[in-house]
């Protein structure tokens, strides 16, 4: 298996954060997936794996990847905004 173009790599103060917030559980789904995502990438997860742990796409997980290596933890959280909603 090759690696991921992105690589995840959490700081201390990150993890903790994704921990606590999942801990929490007061958000929506997606940013909850959205952070065990970042957190199994950080552990070394390959995306195969991601996808049979959290039954989510390949797409999900490199999209988060890739929103967390270009635009940091909070981008990779948060859904953009969509065309035609307000």
């Amino acid at each position: 298996m090759r690696q991921p173009k992105y690589r995840v790599e959490l700081s201390k103060d990150e993890q903790e954060q994704l921990t606590s917030f999942l801990r929490k559980g007061k958000s929506s789904a997606r940013k909850q997936t959205r952070a065990r995502i970042l957190l199994k990438a950080h552990e070394g997860m390959m995306n195969h794996e991601i996808m049979k742990a959290l039954d989510v796409s390949e797409d999900m997980i490199y999209r988060a990847r890739q929103r967390f290596v270009e635009e940091g933890l909070e981008a990779a959280l948060t859904d953009r905004p969509r065309p035609g909603q307000k």
